[in-house]
């Protein structure tokens, strides 16, 4: 018999699921980062070529040459809103009077019982079968067919 998982178990199998998912991630990005990537020209993705002097050090210079500097203007002095004053109260509303009650209609006279329908006319007989031709001649008997293989139960059923 299976043992029963309790909260314990529980979390010791998140972990483990956890952990072998962190491996397995790990592992994918170690081949990803394995497999060169090419251009559609042929060229590795990525590679660049590096000119220099050889001497290790390279000349870099930065030249910043702008008519768009923005120098702040002086702070605009806040001047306070007015305080708004209570504005006064509506007068209440005058109560209105109740509607009137309305008056009970009178009850619906009752209905007469309707008179019995006749009974439906019987189906009408259906039309004779066509008379043979005589110029036809008659169809040759169909040969019995072999009892099918494939079913066991049908061979002697009586469905």
């Amino acid at each position: 018999m299976a043992p029963t998982l309790n909260p314990k178990n529980w979390v010791a199998i998140g972990a483990a699921s956890a952990l072998s998912l962190g491996v397995l991630a790990g592992g994918a990005a170690t081949a990803a980062n394995a497999i060169p990537l090419f251009t559609g020209t042929g060229d590795r993705a990525g590679a660049t070529d590096v000119k220099g002097n050889g001497t290790g050090g390279a000349d870099v210079t930065f030249g910043v040459s702008s008519d768009s500097i923005v120098t702040p203007s002086p702070a605009s002095t806040m001047t306070p809103s007015p305080v708004s004053t209570q504005s006064p109260v509506s007068p209440v509303s005058a109560q209105t009077p109740p509607s009137p009650v309305s008056v009970q209609t009178p009850a619906s006279p009752v209905s007469v019982q309707s008179p019995a329908s006749a009974p439906a006319p019987a189906p009408a007989a259906p039309a004779p079968a066509p008379a043979p031709q005589a110029d036809s001649p008659a169809s040759p008997a169909s040969p019995a067919s072999p009892a099918s293989v494939g079913s066991v139960g049908s061979a002697g059923s009586a469905d």
